[in-house]
């Protein structure tokens, strides 16, 4: 990799599990089976890989290796969340990860000690056409994203499996500040400040959703929620995985479902990730050259089930931004879209409206240590150690 640029931030993105360190002839690793003898880098390398999991053992080369304690680490192939979970229990396996519980098991796990839910590093949003108006305004914008009450959709809809999202990033604090949050007053003093007043000649806003059972439910919530706060009307469009995307390009839709899993934790490239310009003006060039290089960017031994994915589903604003004036940003034109590369500037001109970040579930053994899941779902086991003479203070220590 030859980088045009310095870029502080480059280590980082390839240290995401998505890299990998590979022969030069890589269209061999893209053709064939995963095997043993590859080349690794990390503080385990492949031992094994057949049908009863994938072996790791502890690497000989590693330059910390002193400090690894695991001698060996097993991932154990998985079903389904049942058979993981009897792995689990019968003391098969030592952690659980990835794994799709169903609600039911979700209220029976939850009280227990070892049970772990962390908010993962995607979002489920609603992203809007800010080539067609009223959506190019700002105000709309915003008044359409605080008239929602996600915690309805999270809890009623989604049996409490997700975490209501009010702004764009899982593990981003700075927007903390302006979150979307609900504000029925505010979101109708925008629209009637944008010219709607009571939803006054508002077209009925075209939502387009995937065919999901889910989704198809949160959008009709959401559409009585802009019914009922803004006298707005809603269809609810649903459309085939690959209808969507021509419906994008064709620009056919007021607003439209999305899902985005976040490559990485820099915010530059997760940001772009979201809100692919769609158009390539100067100034959209101009934007990006300022602000630099866009990042395109227990006994030595512990058992892990593996588990397939589920299907997941700026400055200080200025006085006349806040008051909804006129100002620049608040109506964006065909032709002079710019790239958004911070959350805070995603807060400001609400390009979409942020619904929820998924979550992933784990089960840990508490004589475990050191096993901590983050919004990557890629814990790092390199600290990792088993306490053998741990012993069980109360019956529900575990499950």
């Amino acid at each position: 990799v030859t980088l045009k640029q310095s870029d502080k931030e480059f280590p980082k993105l390839v240290a995401h599990p998505v890299f990998r360190p590979v022969y030069a002839a890589g269209d061999e690793f893209e053709n064939s089976k995963l095997r043993a003898d590859i080349v690794t880098n990390g503080a385990f390398q492949l031992e094994s890989v057949n049908d009863d999991g994938v072996s790791l053992k502890k690497a000989e080369t590693y330059w910390n290796r002193e400090k690894v304690k695991l001698e060996r680490v097993v991932f154990v192939p998985a079903e389904d969340a049942d058979s993981a979970l009897k792995a689990y229990r019968e003391g098969e396996v030592d952690a659980v990860t990835n794994v799709d519980f169903e609600p039911l098991a979700l209220k029976l796990l939850t009280p227990y000690f070892d049970f772990r839910r962390t908010t993962h590093s995607a979002l489920n949003f609603y992203e809007f056409n800010r080539q067609k108006p009223p959506f190019n305004d700002r105000r709309v914008r915003k008044a359409l994203a605080i008239s929602i009450e996600r915690e309805r959709l999270t809890d009623d809809k989604m049996d409490g499996a997700t975490k209501p999202a009010y702004n764009f990033l899982p593990f981003n604090d700075k927007a903390s500040s302006s979150k979307l949050a609900e504000n029925s007053a505010e979101a109708k003093e925008l629209m009637e400040k944008a010219g709607f007043p009571n939803g006054e000649n508002f077209p009925e806003i075209k939502l387009v959703v995937n065919r999901n059972n889910v989704q198809k439910q949160i959008a009709r919530s959401v559409a009585e929620m802009w019914k009922k706060e803004l006298n707005i009307n809603t269809e609810i469009i649903v459309k085939e995985r690959d209808e969507l995307a021509a419906a994008k390009a064709m620009q056919e839709y007021d607003v439209m479902r999305r899902g985005v899993v976040f490559p990485t934790a820099d915010e530059t490239a997760n940001m772009l990730s979201i809100f692919k310009p769609v158009d390539s003006s100067k100034s959209s060039r101009k934007k990006a050259e300022a602000e630099g290089s866009v990042r395109d960017s227990r006994n030595g031994k512990l058992n892990l089930p593996m588990y397939g994915d589920s299907d997941s589903n700026s400055n200080q604003t200025r006085e006349n931004d806040r008051d909804g004036g006129d100002s620049e940003g608040l109506i964006v034109e065909i032709g002079e879209q710019d790239y958004i590369l911070t959350e805070e500037e995603a807060m400001r001109e609400v390009p979409a409206i942020p619904l929820y970040f998924p979550t992933s579930y784990s089960l840990v053994k508490p004589y475990v240590n050191g096993f901590e899941m983050n919004a990557l779902d890629a814990p790092s086991l390199k600290e990792v150690d088993i306490d053998s003479d741990w012993q069980p203070k109360n019956p529900k220590s575990e499950s």
